[in-house]
Protein backbone atom coordinates (compact mmCIF):
# COMPACT_ATOMS: atom_id res chain seq x y z
CA UNK A 1 0.00 0.00 0.00
CA UNK A 2 1.37 3.40 -0.98
CA UNK A 3 2.18 5.82 1.83
CA UNK A 4 2.09 9.61 1.54
CA UNK A 5 4.02 12.13 3.61
CA UNK A 6 3.89 15.82 4.40
CA UNK A 7 7.06 17.91 4.61
CA UNK A 8 8.14 20.08 7.55
CA UNK A 9 11.31 22.08 8.15
CA UNK A 10 13.12 22.08 11.47
CA UNK A 11 12.67 25.86 11.69
CA UNK A 12 8.87 25.42 11.44
CA UNK A 13 8.81 23.92 14.93
CA UNK A 14 9.93 27.21 16.49
CA UNK A 15 8.78 29.77 13.91
CA UNK A 16 5.53 28.25 12.67
CA UNK A 17 4.23 26.09 15.53
CA UNK A 18 0.53 26.26 14.62
CA UNK A 19 1.25 24.88 11.15
CA UNK A 20 3.33 22.11 12.71
CA UNK A 21 0.49 21.15 15.06
CA UNK A 22 -1.95 21.05 12.14
CA UNK A 23 0.34 18.83 10.06
CA UNK A 24 1.20 16.47 12.90
CA UNK A 25 -2.52 16.11 13.62
CA UNK A 26 -3.13 15.05 10.01
CA UNK A 27 -0.60 12.25 10.50
CA UNK A 28 -2.03 11.20 13.85
CA UNK A 29 -5.51 11.21 12.28
CA UNK A 30 -4.33 8.91 9.48
CA UNK A 31 -4.68 11.39 6.63
CA UNK A 32 -0.92 11.21 6.02
CA UNK A 33 1.40 8.33 6.82
CA UNK A 34 4.62 10.08 7.80
CA UNK A 35 6.53 13.37 8.06
CA UNK A 36 9.56 14.31 5.99
CA UNK A 37 11.72 16.62 8.13
CA UNK A 38 14.12 18.99 6.38
CA UNK A 39 16.95 19.40 8.90
CA UNK A 40 18.63 22.77 8.54
CA UNK A 41 22.35 22.92 9.44
CA UNK A 42 23.08 23.36 13.15
CA UNK A 43 19.40 23.15 14.07
CA UNK A 44 19.45 20.06 16.28
CA UNK A 45 20.33 21.58 19.64
CA UNK A 46 17.83 24.43 19.30
CA UNK A 47 14.89 22.30 18.14
CA UNK A 48 15.44 18.72 19.35
CA UNK A 49 13.13 18.95 22.35
CA UNK A 50 10.14 20.44 20.56
CA UNK A 51 10.64 18.18 17.53
CA UNK A 52 10.87 15.10 19.72
CA UNK A 53 7.70 16.09 21.57
CA UNK A 54 5.78 16.35 18.29
CA UNK A 55 7.28 13.54 16.22
CA UNK A 56 8.02 10.73 18.67
CA UNK A 57 6.09 7.66 17.59
CA UNK A 58 5.54 9.01 14.06
CA UNK A 59 7.32 7.64 11.01
CA UNK A 60 9.86 10.24 9.88
CA UNK A 61 12.12 10.60 6.84
CA UNK A 62 14.99 13.10 7.15
CA UNK A 63 16.06 15.46 4.36
CA UNK A 64 19.60 16.80 4.75
CA UNK A 65 20.52 20.37 3.73
CA UNK A 66 21.47 20.92 0.10
CA UNK A 67 23.65 23.40 -1.78
CA UNK A 68 21.28 26.30 -1.12
CA UNK A 69 22.36 25.93 2.53
CA UNK A 70 26.02 25.27 1.75
CA UNK A 71 26.18 21.46 1.76
CA UNK A 72 27.80 20.50 -1.55
CA UNK A 73 29.23 16.99 -1.84
CA UNK A 74 30.66 17.85 -5.26
CA UNK A 75 33.13 20.32 -3.72
CA UNK A 76 36.21 18.73 -2.16
CA UNK A 77 37.13 21.95 -0.37
CA UNK A 78 33.86 21.81 1.58
CA UNK A 79 34.13 18.24 2.80
CA UNK A 80 34.84 19.08 6.45
CA UNK A 81 32.02 21.64 6.48
CA UNK A 82 29.70 19.17 4.76
CA UNK A 83 30.22 16.72 7.63
CA UNK A 84 29.31 19.47 10.11
CA UNK A 85 26.27 20.52 8.07
CA UNK A 86 25.08 16.90 7.92
CA UNK A 87 25.41 16.41 11.67
CA UNK A 88 21.93 17.68 12.61
CA UNK A 89 20.33 15.40 10.01
CA UNK A 90 22.06 12.35 11.44
CA UNK A 91 21.19 13.31 15.01
CA UNK A 92 17.51 13.79 14.11
CA UNK A 93 17.57 10.42 12.34
CA UNK A 94 19.05 8.81 15.47
CA UNK A 95 16.50 10.47 17.73
CA UNK A 96 13.48 9.65 15.57
CA UNK A 97 14.59 6.20 14.38
CA UNK A 98 14.54 7.34 10.75
CA UNK A 99 15.70 4.84 8.15
CA UNK A 100 16.26 7.37 5.34
CA UNK A 101 18.33 10.57 5.16
CA UNK A 102 17.90 12.19 1.73
CA UNK A 103 21.08 13.84 0.47
CA UNK A 104 21.58 15.73 -2.79
CA UNK A 105 24.74 15.30 -4.82
CA UNK A 106 25.85 18.87 -5.49
CA UNK A 107 26.80 21.77 -7.70
CA UNK A 108 28.38 21.79 -11.16
CA UNK A 109 28.24 19.33 -14.04
CA UNK A 110 31.06 17.02 -15.07
CA UNK A 111 32.72 13.75 -14.19
CA UNK A 112 35.03 15.29 -11.59
CA UNK A 113 32.10 16.62 -9.54
CA UNK A 114 30.22 13.34 -9.78
CA UNK A 115 33.36 11.49 -8.66
CA UNK A 116 33.73 13.82 -5.68
CA UNK A 117 30.14 13.20 -4.61
CA UNK A 118 30.81 9.45 -4.78
CA UNK A 119 33.99 9.88 -2.75
CA UNK A 120 32.22 11.89 -0.05
CA UNK A 121 29.23 9.54 0.12
CA UNK A 122 31.64 6.65 0.68
CA UNK A 123 33.47 8.46 3.47
CA UNK A 124 30.21 9.46 5.14
CA UNK A 125 29.25 5.77 4.91
CA UNK A 126 25.83 6.10 6.52
CA UNK A 127 23.49 3.31 5.33
CA UNK A 128 20.51 5.63 5.76
CA UNK A 129 21.72 8.03 3.03
CA UNK A 130 19.51 8.17 -0.08
CA UNK A 131 20.75 10.15 -3.08
CA UNK A 132 18.11 12.32 -4.76
CA UNK A 133 18.19 12.93 -8.51
CA UNK A 134 18.38 16.62 -9.42
CA UNK A 135 17.23 19.02 -12.15
CA UNK A 136 19.88 20.56 -14.38
CA UNK A 137 20.09 23.72 -12.28
CA UNK A 138 18.94 25.11 -8.96
CA UNK A 139 15.78 27.18 -9.49
CA UNK A 140 16.78 29.52 -6.62
CA UNK A 141 20.41 30.23 -7.61
CA UNK A 142 20.53 29.09 -11.29
CA UNK A 143 23.74 27.16 -10.50
CA UNK A 144 24.30 23.94 -12.44
CA UNK A 145 23.93 20.56 -10.71
CA UNK A 146 24.99 16.94 -11.20
CA UNK A 147 23.13 13.73 -10.43
CA UNK A 148 20.77 14.76 -13.22
CA UNK A 149 20.42 11.55 -15.25
CA UNK A 150 19.54 7.90 -14.64
CA UNK A 151 23.12 6.98 -15.59
CA UNK A 152 24.65 9.34 -13.02
CA UNK A 153 22.30 8.20 -10.27
CA UNK A 154 22.97 4.55 -11.13
CA UNK A 155 26.71 5.22 -10.86
CA UNK A 156 26.33 6.85 -7.44
CA UNK A 157 24.19 3.97 -6.17
CA UNK A 158 26.41 1.23 -7.57
CA UNK A 159 29.65 2.78 -6.27
CA UNK A 160 28.39 3.75 -2.80
CA UNK A 161 25.56 1.33 -1.98
CA UNK A 162 23.33 4.25 -1.00
CA UNK A 163 19.55 4.34 -1.20
CA UNK A 164 17.62 6.38 -3.80
CA UNK A 165 14.89 9.02 -3.61
CA UNK A 166 13.28 9.56 -7.04
CA UNK A 167 12.10 13.14 -7.43
CA UNK A 168 9.69 13.18 -10.37
CA UNK A 169 9.77 16.92 -10.98
CA UNK A 170 13.57 16.93 -10.98
CA UNK A 171 13.56 14.03 -13.44
CA UNK A 172 11.14 15.79 -15.80
CA UNK A 173 13.03 19.10 -15.60
CA UNK A 174 16.39 17.46 -16.30
CA UNK A 175 15.01 15.45 -19.23
CA UNK A 176 13.70 18.66 -20.78
CA UNK A 177 16.95 20.54 -20.16
CA UNK A 178 19.06 17.85 -21.83
CA UNK A 179 16.54 17.08 -24.59
CA UNK A 180 15.88 13.53 -23.38
CA UNK A 181 12.55 11.72 -23.53
CA UNK A 182 10.71 12.26 -20.24
CA UNK A 183 8.99 8.87 -20.08
CA UNK A 184 12.19 7.02 -20.96
CA UNK A 185 14.01 8.77 -18.13
CA UNK A 186 11.20 8.03 -15.67
CA UNK A 187 11.25 4.35 -16.60
CA UNK A 188 15.03 4.19 -16.20
CA UNK A 189 14.89 5.88 -12.80
CA UNK A 190 12.09 3.54 -11.71
CA UNK A 191 14.20 0.53 -12.74
CA UNK A 192 16.73 1.53 -10.07
CA UNK A 193 14.17 0.49 -7.41
CA UNK A 194 13.83 3.78 -5.50
CA UNK A 195 13.43 3.60 -1.74
CA UNK A 196 11.07 6.59 -1.80
CA UNK A 197 9.73 9.35 -4.03
CA UNK A 198 9.05 13.12 -4.20
CA UNK A 199 5.98 14.34 -6.06
CA UNK A 200 4.57 17.72 -7.10
CA UNK A 201 2.87 19.19 -10.16
CA UNK A 202 4.45 21.33 -12.86
CA UNK A 203 4.84 22.11 -16.55
CA UNK A 204 5.69 18.91 -18.42
CA UNK A 205 7.67 20.87 -21.04
CA UNK A 206 9.69 23.01 -18.60
CA UNK A 207 13.16 22.64 -17.09
CA UNK A 208 12.16 24.70 -14.02
CA UNK A 209 11.27 22.92 -10.78
CA UNK A 210 8.21 24.79 -9.49
CA UNK A 211 6.70 22.61 -6.71
CA UNK A 212 3.13 23.36 -7.80
CA UNK A 213 0.24 21.97 -5.79
CA UNK A 214 -1.54 19.04 -7.42
CA UNK A 215 -3.90 20.10 -10.20
CA UNK A 216 -2.07 23.38 -10.86
CA UNK A 217 0.15 21.93 -13.57
CA UNK A 218 -0.11 19.44 -16.41
CA UNK A 219 1.89 16.48 -15.11
CA UNK A 220 0.04 13.20 -15.63
CA UNK A 221 0.13 12.48 -11.90
CA UNK A 222 -2.09 9.43 -12.21
CA UNK A 223 0.29 7.82 -14.70
CA UNK A 224 3.37 8.84 -12.72
CA UNK A 225 2.13 7.27 -9.49
CA UNK A 226 0.58 4.21 -11.11
CA UNK A 227 3.37 3.40 -13.58
CA UNK A 228 6.57 4.57 -11.90
CA UNK A 229 6.16 3.91 -8.16
CA UNK A 230 6.19 0.60 -6.31
CA UNK A 231 3.12 -0.88 -4.64
CA UNK A 232 4.53 0.01 -1.21
CA UNK A 233 5.88 3.40 -2.29
CA UNK A 234 6.76 6.12 0.22
CA UNK A 235 5.81 9.41 -1.49
CA UNK A 236 6.43 12.87 -0.04
CA UNK A 237 4.26 15.66 -1.40
CA UNK A 238 6.80 18.35 -2.26
CA UNK A 239 4.17 20.94 -3.07
CA UNK A 240 4.05 24.63 -2.25
CA UNK A 241 6.54 27.43 -1.72
CA UNK A 242 6.76 30.18 0.86
CA UNK A 243 5.84 30.21 4.54
CA UNK A 244 2.70 28.09 5.06
CA UNK A 245 -0.09 29.28 7.33
CA UNK A 246 -2.47 26.34 7.08
CA UNK A 247 -2.36 22.63 6.33
CA UNK A 248 -5.40 23.00 4.03
CA UNK A 249 -3.45 23.09 0.71
CA UNK A 250 -1.73 19.80 1.63
CA UNK A 251 -5.01 18.26 2.76
CA UNK A 252 -6.40 19.23 -0.64
CA UNK A 253 -3.31 17.69 -2.28
CA UNK A 254 -3.69 14.33 -0.54
CA UNK A 255 -7.39 14.21 -1.37
CA UNK A 256 -6.59 15.01 -5.00
CA UNK A 257 -3.91 12.38 -5.41
CA UNK A 258 -5.77 9.60 -3.58
CA UNK A 259 -8.82 10.27 -5.74
CA UNK A 260 -7.03 10.07 -9.10
CA UNK A 261 -5.08 6.89 -8.33
CA UNK A 262 -8.07 4.83 -7.18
Amino acid sequence: MKKFGVKLWSKDFVKNPDFVKDCVKTVNDGLFDYVELFALPNSFDDTKDVIKSHLSGINVVIHAPHSLFGLDTGDKTRFSQNIKDLDSSQKFADMLNSEIIILHSGLNQGDEYLAETIRQFNIINDPRIAVENLPSYCSSTSKLLHGTSPAEIKKIISETGCKFCLDFSHAICAANAFDRDVLTDLAQYASLNPDMYHLCDGDITSDKDEHRHFGLGNYDLRKIVRDYTSDDAIITMETGYGIPTSSTPWIDDISYIRNIIK
